[in-house]
């Protein structure tokens, strides 16, 4: 994951995250042979859709319909099991890192989406102890 540097939390950084998160989850869910990760993992990338869409869609009203432009993802890792739980962790570190960019531009609902976010995470960081 990019080091976030300040100020580079943008409507940008947070398109590309969330899509780059989704990629993976789905990635990583095809590449498992572990039943119980194949199944966290499902549960993690149908409930990412929903979250990039939301987030996403909020931010340009927020924006007063401002587009947020450029989309551009990093390449997605290799997996393994080890690198589906780190990037679950580096999702709820994501999520946390939104709900305070959104506290400070007072975008009540999309602090409150990134809490539910960070639960996925959470849920799924659980899951994962399972396989």
């Amino acid at each position: 994951m990019a080091t976030l540097k300040s100020g580079s939390f943008t409507p940008e950084y947070i398109q590309n995250r969330l899509f780059y998160f989704n990629d993976v989850a789905q990635k990583f869910h095809h590449d498992t042979k572990m039943f119980s990760e194949h199944m966290a993992l499902d549960k993690l990338y149908t409930g990412l859709v929903s979250f990039k869409d939301d987030i996403c869609e909020l931010i340009i009203g927020y924006q007063d319909g401002k587009r947020i432009g450029r989309l551009k993802i990093d390449d997605i890792p290799e997996y393994s099991h080890s690198e589906s739980v780190k990037m679950v962790k580096e999702l709820k570190d994501f999520s946390y890192e939104l709900y305070e960019w959104a506290g400070e531009k007072k975008y009540c609902d999309i602090e409150n989406t990134a809490q539910s976010l960070s639960g996925l995470a959470a849920k799924t960081l659980y899951l994962l102890t399972l396989s």
